[in-house]
């Protein structure tokens, strides 16, 4: 290609590229070795966030929410699809939402406050199996979490942030779901549903 030629073709290449939104992958990190990795439960995980949520919501004088296996199901599909395909998102890469989520497991959530209908909520949230990696000498030490620190993490991420907020201290909610993927790279997937 003449050298008056190479200018105009990267400026052209760099505004086609540019024209198309790109799904960023989620970054992959190395398989963790398991030499001192604490014991950690998905379920076991689940039912600490469903409890520290409950406490939140105490805090601010709000009902419990009760436990809803239909939900954790719901939420459970979302996490392990989101760990499966690399994305992290409310909607898949088909578009597909929460209310197609709750459609396609048969759920059904209708509560009514005056002339509003409200049917459900969601939260997601990515966290991780470790914090660090010091690599001395070829050999890799991983600063492990604790099932109750990711648990901890996890609501505290939410609570910092105002829509995660707003979705855990809404007082017409009644009850929750949690699902929880533990990634083989070191990922936390956990999705929480509302209804």
């Amino acid at each position: 290609m003449p050298a008056r030629w190479r200018a105009p073709v990267l400026l052209l290449l760099a505004l086609v590229a540019s024209c198309h939104p790109v799904r960023e992958p989620v970054q992959m990190m190395p398989p963790p070795d398991d030499a001192g990795r604490p014991r950690i439960s998905a379920s076991g995980l689940e039912h600490k966030v469903h409890r520290l949520i409950n406490r939140e919501r105490e805090r601010y004088g709000l009902a419990p929410l009760s436990w809803d296996d239909a939900l954790a199901r719901v939420a459970r599909g979302h996490s392990r699809d989101m760990s499966r395909r690399r994305y992290f998102s409310h909607d898949s890469p088909e578009g597909h939402d929460l209310a197609f989520r709750y459609a396609q497991e048969g759920y059904r959530c209708s509560i009514r406050v005056g002339n509003v209908l409200y049917q459900g909520a969601e939260n997601i949230l990515q966290n991780n199996l470790y914090d660090s990696v010091t690599t001395v000498n070829g050999k890799a030490t991983y600063d492990w979490n604790t099932e109750d620190r990711i648990a901890e993490t996890t609501v505290r991420g939410w609570m910092d942030s105002p829509g995660h907020r707003k979705n855990i201290l809404t007082p017409h909610w009644r009850k929750e779901g949690i699902g929880v993927l533990l990634d083989p790279d070191g990922k936390v997937y956990i999705t929480q549903n509302f209804c």
